[in-house]
C-alpha cells in the first residue's frame, strides 16, 4: 500500500515530462507569431484594409495595432515559455478573428494556404493550454512549486 502511495506523489503528471520535441515545436509556435506580429507592422496597408472593411476607420487602426502588439509580446512569452498559458489565451481571439473574418474573404478552399495555417496555428494553441509549456520553460523553471522536502 505504501509503494503505491510512493509512486504516485513522485511520479505526477505535469509538462515537466512532456518530450524535447514539444518545447521545440512551442518555440516555432512563438516564433510564428512573434514574425508574424511584425509583418502586420510592416504591412500596415494591407492589414489596415482588411479590418477597415469590417469596421470604422478608428477601431480597425486599433485592432491593427493590437494584433500585432499582441503577437508580438505573446510569441515571445510562447518561445520562452513565461506565463505560456496566459499567451495562448490571448492569441486564440485573433486567430478566431482570423478563421471568421479575414480568411472568408480570401475564399473557404484548400488553395488558401493563410485559411490552412490559421486552422493549423488555432490546433497548436488549443493543444499547447492543454498540454502546458514543458520542460524547457520559464514556467517549469521558476514558477513551477517544488516539492518541499521535510
Amino acid at each position: 500500500m505504501a509503494l503505491a502511495h510512493d509512486f504516485r506523489s513522485t511520479h505526477r503528471v505535469n509538462s515537466a515530462n512532456n518530450p524535447v520535441w514539444m518545447d521545440a515545436l512551442r518555440v516555432l509556435l512563438g516564433l510564428f507569431l512573434f514574425i508574424k506580429g511584425i509583418l502586420f507592422l510592416e504591412h500596415t496597408s494591407d492589414v489596415f484594409y482588411i479590418f477597415s472593411s469590417q469596421q470604422d476607420i478608428l477601431s480597425a487602426s486599433k485592432a491593427h495595432f493590437l494584433t500585432s502588439v499582441v503577437h508580438i509580446i505573446g510569441g515571445l512569452m510562447i518561445m520562452a515559455g513565461m506565463l505560456t498559458r496566459l499567451a495562448l489565451l490571448l492569441q486564440i481571439p485573433i486567430m478566431i478573428g482570423a478563421l471568421l473574418i479575414v480568411n472568408p474573404q480570401r475564399g473557404v478552399d484548400f488553395g488558401n494556404t493563410e485559411l490552412i495555417l490559421s486552422l493549423l496555428v488555432t490546433g497548436l494553441l488549443i493543444f499547447f493550454m492543454i498540454k502546458g509549456p514543458g520542460r524547457y520553460s520559464v514556467d517549469n523553471k521558476i514558477l513551477r512549486q517544488r516539492k518541499q522536502y521535510d
